[in-house]
């Protein structure tokens, strides 16, 4: 019996023991929850006058090319040293000789034409004078009975005469012309891009012999979206380019290249736009000049005074156009800002506040605050994954993070 009893006088027991535990255990301390600050880094704005920068990219080209032909034919003769590819040459020098042997002897005959034609010009003349006198002794009777008086006074033989010294003339130009080509003169200092022919050549008329390109200026085509139109002082695209004022004046552009692990830096003239607006991509194309590109004007050393590496026909460069001042404006970096326009800041209790802000324009990195902030407001730099109204925050005051806008005046 006593076996049969003992599991439940243990539950019993156990029962108890628990019942007694519970009783005699301290009360639980109820704390308030506390909310943990995050640290965070911040800025406080000003408000201040800034240039705004556009950026672009382009390929390096010449400002004049030229694809030398032949005005004569003839076979090659001579050439000149720089008459290579990737030689440069300057105005007036003479790249290749063809054999003359032929338009030599055209220039002769074209001489001897002429000295005929000037003898019997001559001639007529003084025939027109003798029958000019012999008109003046004739009575008027006479001179009735003459129905072609204008051909007895030989005015018809002396108009052919002047003619046909005018004609062997005009052939004596075109073969000392034809005579003159056979050697061909670079028309500016330039550089040979490729050539097509070389000495012992046959070259026909119209034949190809070079294409050459001048160094003075090189020239970088730059797509400037027409949201950013607004924000540059853009030349007229039938600006006079040769007016060293208009140039003067014109927006400063930087070019940026990088060969191997360097950049290289040129400097260049906004110099026209092209006036009209591509349909498709919605940009305006502008040209930017750069003044000796290969650096052979020691002279010319303020176009290029960030080193001495030539700028290549065919780079590929990154450009930065300095455009208008804007004034009164607030410049945060780009990720600041957050949907519909909000910028979350801190304030003096160090709690989280968002301002919706009205942005003048995204720039880059950049973006140009016209309103919404005020001097002395705390901008909130840190990316928060889940920010809330009035979060504690601990700050973190960081100084000059936008490098790229500081007010120039």
């Amino acid at each position: 019996m006593l076996k049969k009893l003992l599991p439940f006088l243990i539950i019993l027991a156990s029962i108890g023991v628990a019942i007694m535990l519970r009783a005699g255990r301290p009360d639980a301390e109820q704390n308030e929850p506390q909310q943990l600050s995050v640290v965070v880094d911040a800025m406080t704005v000003n408000v201040q006058d800034a240039y705004i920068s556009v950026s672009s990219q382009g390929t390096v080209a010449p400002r004049t090319q030229t694809n030398l032909v032949s005005e004569v034919a003839g076979r090659v003769v001579e050439v000149s040293p720089s008459f290579v590819a990737g030689g440069f040459f300057n105005e007036g020098d003479v790249l290749i000789k063809l054999d003359d042997q032929n338009y030599r002897a055209a220039v002769s005959r074209a001489q001897a034409s002429v000295a005929a034609a000037k003898s019997l010009l001559e001639q007529e003349k003084g025939q027109a004078d003798v029958a000019q006198r012999e008109w003046d002794r004739m009575s008027a009777e006479q001179q009735s009975r003459i129905r072609a008086k204008e051909l007895y006074l030989r005015k018809p033989q002396l108009q052919e005469a002047v003619a046909r010294l005018e004609s062997a003339q005009a052939d004596l130009d075109q073969a000392v012309s034809d005579l003159n080509k056979t050697t061909i003169i670079a028309p500016y200092d330039g550089l040979v891009s490729s050539k097509n022919t070389d000495i012992g050549q046959y070259v026909t008329t119209g034949a190809s012999i070079a294409e050459t390109f001048a160094v003075d200026y090189a020239e970088v085509r730059l797509p400037i979206p027409e949201t950013k139109i607004a924000f540059l002082d853009l030349p007229s695209h039938t600006g006079n380019l040769s007016a060293a004022d208009s140039m003067e004046n014109a927006p400063e552009v930087d070019l940026v290249s990088r060969i191997g692990n360097q950049d290289y830096h040129w400097t260049g003239k906004l110099s026209r736009t092209e006036g009209v607006l591509d349909t498709r991509t919605r940009v305006l194309f502008s040209v930017v000049q750069i003044a000796d590109p290969y650096n052979l004007n020691s002279q010319n050393s303020r176009n290029n005074e960030w080193n001495d590496e030539p700028l290549r026909i065919g780079t590929y460069v990154n450009a930065t156009i300095r455009g208008r001042m804007l004034e009164d404006v607030i410049v945060l970096p780009r990720y600041t800002l957050q949907a519909n326009n909000v910028i979350w800041t801190a304030d003096a209790e160090g709690r989280l506040r968002p301002k919706t802000v009205e942005v003048l324009t995204i720039n880059g990195d950049d973006v140009y605050i016209s309103s919404g902030l005020e001097n002395g407001d705390r901008v909130i730099l840190t990316r928060l994954e889940n920010p809330l109204n009035g979060s504690p925050v601990q700050i973190k005051e960081i100084e000059g993070v936008v490098q790229t806008v500081q007010a120039i005046k």
